[in-house]
C-alpha cells in the first residue's frame, strides 16, 4: 500500500495536489480528510467522489502532517491505495440514539464485514460519551478489540462535523474499519506525564464528578497541590479551568501504565471537580509533574519499540494528540510531532483532539485525555 499526504488552503488546491499525485498512475481508494472550514466539506467530497475515492473525514481546529503543524487552517489529506475489500467506512449518528448503541451498531457492522476488524474512529460531541462508545465496542467485539482515534471538533464549543462522501453528522461517530487479517494495524495511547506524590483515593463521586478525595472536598485538596490562585478570576459557580484543559490526574490501570483524566470544571458551590470520564469511588490516582522533554521522549519511544518488536516498516501513520498538550507543551509539541513522524519516515496526518481512543500498553482500548493515540498501518 502506498500513502501520500497533501495539504491545501482550499478545495481547489487539494484538487490540484490530487491531480499531481495521480499523474504517475497512482490511484488512491481512500482519503482521510481533516478540515477546519466545514463549508469546504461539500467541495472536497465531490472532488474525491469524482475520482472514486472513499472519504473518512472530520472537522478540527488544529491539524498536522509529517511536515509539521498546519498554521494556515488548511485541509490535510492522507491518500491511501488500500484494496477496497480490505476496509469499509461506517458513519452512525447518535442524535436520537444513545452513544453506546451507536458504537454497538458500528461494531456489529465490523464483525459482519471482517472476521478480525480493527476500528479507527472519530467522533463529534464526545466529551461526556467517550466511555459509552468504548463500552459499546467492547460489549459487541470483546475486550481485546482495537479502537483507535480521536474526538474531533472545535475546542471552543465542541462543535464540528464527521463526514464521508454523501453523509455527515454534527453528533455521531465515523469509523474506518480495517480487515486486520489483510492490513496490520498497531498503535498505543501514551501520555508520558510523570506521576508525583502519594496515591489519593476517590471517596465520593458520581460519573465524571469527584466530590471528595481522601474524605476532603475535591476543590480544597486539589488547590493544596496546584495552588490557591488556580481559581483566580474564574466563575465561582462553575468555573472552567484554563483553556488548555491540560492538567491530568493519573489513574493506574497496569503497573506503570496510567489512564489520564484531565480536570475540566470546578464547582465552587459544592467544591467538586469534573474530569473527562467516569471515576468510581475507591479508585486511586496521583497528581502529575509539569511536562518536560522526557514526556515527549516517552511518547516517541513508544513508536520506536513497536518498530523494533513488530513493525520494522509501515505504510502510513495516524496520530491523535490531545488539544491539552498543545496548550501545556507550547513549542515543544512540534518536537513531539516531528519525532513521531521520524520513526518510520512515512506519510502521517493527525489532529489535536478533544479526547483520545486507544490501547494502553498491554491493556484494553479506553477513552483518554491529555494523551497521544497513534496507529500505524501496513498492508500485508
Amino acid at each position: 500500500m502506498k500513502a501520500k499526504s497533501i495539504i491545501g488552503k482550499a478545495s481547489e488546491e487539494i484538487k490540484t495536489a490530487l491531480v499531481k499525485c495521480m499523474a504517475d498512475g497512482y490511484k488512491p481508494t481512500l482519503a482521510i480528510v481533516f478540515i477546519s472550514n466545514v463549508e469546504d466539506i461539500e467541495a472536497i467530497t465531490r472532488i474525491m467522489s469524482t475520482e472514486g475515492i472513499i472519504v473518512f473525514g472530520a472537522s478540527t481546529a488544529q491539524k498536522f502532517t509529517e511536515d509539521g503543524l498546519d498554521y494556515e487552517g488548511s485541509i490535510v489529506v492522507l491518500l491511501l491505495d488500500m484494496k477496497p475489500k480490505h476496509f469499509s467506512i461506517v458513519l452512525k449518528e447518535y442524535k436520537e440514539l444513545p452513544p453506546v448503541e451507536a458504537a454497538k451498531s458500528v461494531a456489529k457492522s465490523g464483525l459482519a464485514t471482517f472476521k478480525n476488524p480493527g476500528f479507527i474512529i472519530s467522533t463529534i460531541d464526545t466529551i461526556l460519551s467517550g466511555e459509552e462508545l468504548i463500552d459499546g465496542f467492547v460489549e459487541i467485539a470483546g475486550k481485546d478489540v482495537a479502537v483507535m482515534g480521536g474526538a474531533a471538533g472545535n475546542p471552543a464549543d465542541f462543535s464540528g462535523v464527521v463526514f464521508t462522501n454523501a453523509v455527515s453528522s454534527t453528533r455521531g461517530i465515523i469509523a474506518l474499519i480495517i480487515d486486520q487479517d489483510k492490513v496490520k494495524m498497531s498503535g498505543l495511547a501514551v501520555s508520558g506525564w510523570k506521576p508525583v506524590g502519594t496515591e489519593k483515593k476517590i471517596t465520593k463521586s458520581d460519573g465524571p464528578w469527584i466530590f471528595t478525595i481522601d474524605g476532603e472536598p475535591a476543590v480544597d485538596l486539589i488547590q493544596k497541590f496546584l495552588g490557591e490562585d488556580i481559581l483566580t478570576n474564574r466563575n465561582h459557580a462553575t468555573g472552567l479551568l484554563p483553556s488548555d484543559l491540560g492538567y491530568p490526574l493519573q489513574f493506574e490501570r497496569e503497573p506503570g501504565s496510567f489512564l489520564m483524566r484531565p480536570l475540566l470544571l470546578w464547582n465552587t458551590t459544592d467544591k467538586s471537580v469534573m474530569v473527562s470520564g467516569t471515576v468510581n469511588e475507591g479508585e486511586k490516582f496521583r497528581f502529575s509533574l509539569p511536562p518536560d522533554f522526557d514526556v515527549i521522549d516517552k511518547v516517541i519511544d513508544s513508536t520506536k519499540k513497536i518498530k523494533e518488536k513488530e513493525m520494522p516498516d509501515v505504510d502510513a501513520l495516524l496520530t491523535f494528540s490531545c488539544v491539552g498538550r498543545l496548550g501545556s507543551f507550547g513549542p515543544m509539541v512540534s518536537t513531539e510531532i516531528e519525532g513521531l513522524a521520524s520513526t518510520w519516515n512515512k506519510p502521517m496526518i493527525g489532529f489535536f483532539s478533544l479526547g483520545e481512543f486507544g490501547k494502553l500498553d498491554n491493556g484494553s482500548s479506553e477513552f483518554h485525555g491529555t494523551t497521544v493515540s497513534w496507529v500505524a498501518l501496513k498492508e500485508k
